[in-house]
């Protein structure tokens, strides 16, 4: 016989109470609860008009000796229309600088709108302007979206860049992507997320891992390059469905697809099968995937790796570039060139040909001589190329 619910008595303070119950007013997320603000800046519309506002920011703009500035937050831009009183001090704040203001929404007069904001159709008319941090009279580059710089200056400066607006929808919408992962796997299907390790000891085999010193001499850990073992021990323990954000390391050179330090979606099931993981991944990446970012459609395109290796010569072909390697072994089999010839005669060689259209009109004579000397060094486990021919062929091929 199951066991009674037991009620639980307690009491909440008065101001617990009205900062829940005030809480419930609002459907939609409270992205300024416990700040000193009321609004972001880029929500403001027509519909806020007549309503005072506070707003906290950077000072993206100034024009006019500093009786309009537009105020900057991770949601947009505002004009701010500052009084009178407060125009010299504004005039001399530097870009950047922080402020707090309180106001009021108005319209902007007829003529004066700016429909390159979403908040163009309003102003804000300042009734007190607060500097919390005034920045320095010169930055390493101006914090703006047409301003093309130096990466190298980006990334010493990370903190400016980070206030760009492509990288603040970028951190955004991977926040809301994993938060998206995270709902799916553990409330739809039962995953239970795990955090394991990061310093663990060495495994055979795999990548090259990166070495953590301890104080005992001759004691090393090693960051692992990925969770394999942990969460084979936790299907092992019968935990049954596992899944982390994971970090992982691997100390090998930097390729376009891999860096040292990267975050993969880690996950292992029990009693399934091959077509059941395929299957959970793409249902997760439709459900998770970013509305903003394009819709991802299903179920994925399936080959297998003779078919691959066949097509593209690669077991991760890029099938946004549609050329495929085609075996022309019978079409030069009569060929008089030694070189075909000798390949011909050889057990288990083959005869391949890739047409690239307008090759001739787009390929140098130096990018045709890379692609020969890469052929000619190019291995994959024991298949090594033979040589390589080029023929130029008119538009009828």
């Amino acid at each position: 016989m199951a066991a009674p619910w037991i009620p639980l008595k307690f009491s909440l303070s008065h101001t617990f109470k009205a900062v829940f119950r005030k809480s419930l007013q609002f459907p939609v997320r409270l992205v300024s609860s416990f700040a000193e603000r009321s609004h972001l800046c880029g929500e403001l519309r027509a519909s806020h008009v007549g309503q005072d506002v506070q707003l906290c920011g950077w000072l993206q703009h100034r024009r006019m000796g500093g009786a309009f500035l537009v105020l900057r937050d991770w949601k947009g831009t505002v004009q701010l229309n500052v009084p009178d009183s407060k125009m010299t001090e504004c005039k001399s704040l530097p870009l950047e600088t922080i402020i707090g203001i309180k106001g009021k929404v108005t319209l902007r007069p007829e003529g004066q709108s700016n429909k390159a904001m979403d908040t163009g159709q309003i102003e804000v008319l300042v009734h007190t302007l607060t500097v919390l941090n005034k920045c320095t009279p010169t930055l390493p580059f101006e914090v703006q979206s047409f301003n093309k710089v130096n990466e190298a200056l980006r990334i010493k400066h990370r903190y400016l860049e980070l206030r760009l607006p492509q990288l603040q929808r970028v951190l955004r919408t991977r926040s809301k992507f994993v938060l998206a992962v995270r709902n799916f796997l553990s409330e739809h299907h039962g995953f239970v997320e795990v955090e394991t390790p990061t310093l663990f000891r060495r495994t055979p085999g795999g990548a090259r891992e990166f070495i953590v010193p301890t104080h005992t001499s001759g004691r090393f850990y090693s960051l692992p390059q990925s969770p394999q073992q942990f969460k084979q021990l936790l299907m092992a323990g019968g935990l049954d469905r596992y899944f982390q954000i994971a970090k992982c390391y691997r100390d090998e050179s930097t390729k376009p697809d891999r860096q040292p330090e990267f975050t993969q979606i880690d996950l292992e099931m029990s009693f399934t099968t091959q077509e059941g993981v395929t299957s959970l991944v793409e249902h997760m990446l439709e459900r998770a995937w970013p509305t903003e970012c394009g819709h991802v459609l299903t179920p994925f395109p399936r080959m297998t790796y003779q078919e691959a290796m066949s097509q593209y010569g690669t077991d991760k072909p890029d099938l946004r570039i549609s050329w495929k390697l085609a075996d022309v072994t019978k079409i030069v089999e009569d060929a008089r060139s030694p070189a075909l010839k000798d390949v011909l005669l050889a057990e288990g060689h083959a005869v391949l040909a890739l047409r690239i259209p307008q090759g001739n009109k787009h390929l140098s004579n130096k990018n045709i001589q890379e692609i020969v000397d890469t052929s000619m060094k190019a291995t994959h486990s024991e298949v090594r190329s033979s040589g390589l021919a080029l023929l130029s062929l008119p538009p009828m091929f």
